[in-house]
C-alpha cells in the first residue's frame, strides 16, 4: 500500500499468521484500522475481485459497445465486453476516453487484434497449403510473394500494437 495511504504488515505470532492494516490517509484525521486471518484475506480479495467484475462491466455503456462495434462489426455485445475486457486487464484500464465514450486507441487496438487473428489464420492456411502449391512452377513465386506480403502486413499490425499503451 502508498505509505500516505496506510500500511499492511504481515507477521505471525502465537495466534498464527496474521495481516494488519491501517488506513490513515495523509492529511485526514479519519483511520481504520484492522486484522485479518490469511483466510480473511482470501476471501476479501475474492469478494473485491467479484466486486470489480461486475463494476467493469457496468462501465460498458450502450455507448461504449456502440463505439467499439464500429471496430468490431458482425460483434456481438458479449464477445465485445470479452475483448474490452481483455484490453482493460492489459492496459491496467485507459480503455474508456473522453465523456465516456471508447478512447480512439483503445478502439485501434481492438480491430488491430482482429485483424491480427485474421492475419494469423490466414497465414495458417497458406502453410497448410504451401506444400501442395510449391510443387507447381508457376505458383511458387506467387507463393514466396504472398509470404512476403503476410510478413510485411504482420510487421504494421506488429508495429501498431507496439504503440499502445
Amino acid at each position: 500500500m502508498h505509505p500516505d495511504v496506510g500500511e499492511i504488515v504481515a507477521f505471525h505470532d502465537e495466534e498464527g499468521p496474521t495481516i494488519d492494516v491501517t488506513i490513515r490517509p495523509e492529511g485526514s484525521e479519519e483511520y481504520a484500522h484492522f486484522g485479518l486471518t490469511a483466510a480473511d484475506a482470501h476471501q476479501l480479495a475474492d469478494e473485491l475481485h467479484r466486486i470489480g467484475t461486475i463494476v467493469q462491466r457496468a462501465g460498458w455503456t450502450p455507448t461504449i459497445l456502440t463505439d467499439a462495434r464500429a471496430y468490431l462489426p458482425g460483434m456481438t455485445d458479449e464477445q465485445i465486453i470479452e475483448r474490452l475486457d481483455r484490453l482493460y486487464r492489459r492496459w491496467g484500464g485507459l480503455v474508456i476516453g473522453f465523456r465516456g465514450r471508447l478512447d480512439r486507441r483503445a478502439g485501434r487496438a481492438l480491430a488491430v487484434e482482429v485483424h491480427m487473428e485474421t492475419l494469423e489464420h490466414t497465414v495458417g492456411l497458406v502453410e497448410q497449403h504451401a506444400e501442395t502449391f510449391s510443387g507447381v512452377p508457376e505458383l511458387a513465386d506467387g507463393l514466396a510473394e504472398l509470404r512476403s506480403s503476410l510478413e510485411d502486413v504482420r510487421q504494421l499490425y506488429v508495429a501498431e500494437q507496439e504503440r499502445q499503451p
